[in-house]
């Protein structure tokens, strides 16, 4: 039997924030919002720290931290924004980092920065 929990999100949209299942969490892709939904623009490195600190939260409720972070998925919506991205998101993680992929699309909100994340489960080690 396969075990699936669901972190219900606080935004109003029709997602979990975060499902747990085979030991892994999965988190849905962050854009700058702030806990009711509401978009919070900036630079991109405003947004990338807010994310990242959302993100930080969320992993908490599972009893995780970014040190479980496996895979990191990146939307830019210009690849300009590449090296700035890569200067606030460095920040959070340091010599070890997750394997990650960066590309670039329209995104929700007209926002510039969404992360969406994959981490171990430290309940299921």
């Amino acid at each position: 039997m396969m075990l699936i929990t669901r972190y219900p999100t606080t935004k109003p949209f029709p997602f979990s924030d975060m499902v747990a299942s085979q030991g892994f969490l999965f988190l849905s892709g962050q854009v700058s919002m702030t806990a009711e939904g509401e978009p919070v623009y900036g630079t991109v490195t405003e947004q990338t720290l807010n994310i990242m600190h959302a993100v930080t939260k969320t992993l908490n409720r599972a009893g995780a931290s970014l040190n479980d972070v496996v895979r990191v998925q990146v939307w830019l919506s210009d690849m300009k924004y590449f090296a700035e991205f890569n200067r606030a998101y460095g920040s959070f993680f340091h010599e070890v980092y997750p394997s990650r992929t960066v590309t670039s699309s329209t995104l929700a909100f007209g926002m510039d920065v969404e992360i969406e994340i994959q981490a171990t489960n430290p309940g299921n080690k």
